[in-house]
């Protein structure tokens, strides 16, 4: 998937082009995350943020203007496990 705006940081906004229908769609930047050589981001569709639950979106991010799905199973594995200690480890800081 490309995306329009390079840089990425977190609470930024991000515009990614979905390559099968040609939509783009506005996504905030909610966390990077590092998991060995690899850099993730979560992303939370912007008409879904103020909402109480909301789709969370994993991609690979490179370092270029392109965001890559996760590829197998292992890897969202790894992905969701990391995400998950990301967040647990929020919430006992804000106890």
């Amino acid at each position: 998937m490309e995306m329009e705006n390079m840089e990425v940081n977190v609470g930024e906004y991000i515009t990614i082009t979905d390559e099968e229908s040609g939509q783009e769609i506005e996504f905030l930047i909610m966390y990077i995350f590092e998991i060995e050589d690899r850099t993730y981001l979560c992303l939370v569709p912007a008409d879904q943020e103020e909402e109480e639950e909301y789709e969370v979106e994993f991609m690979r991010y490179d370092g270029s203007d392109m965001l890559h799905p996760i590829e197998n199973d292992e890897e969202w594995e790894q992905v969701e496990a990391t995400f998950e200690t990301l967040m647990n480890e929020l919430d006992n800081e804000e106890v």
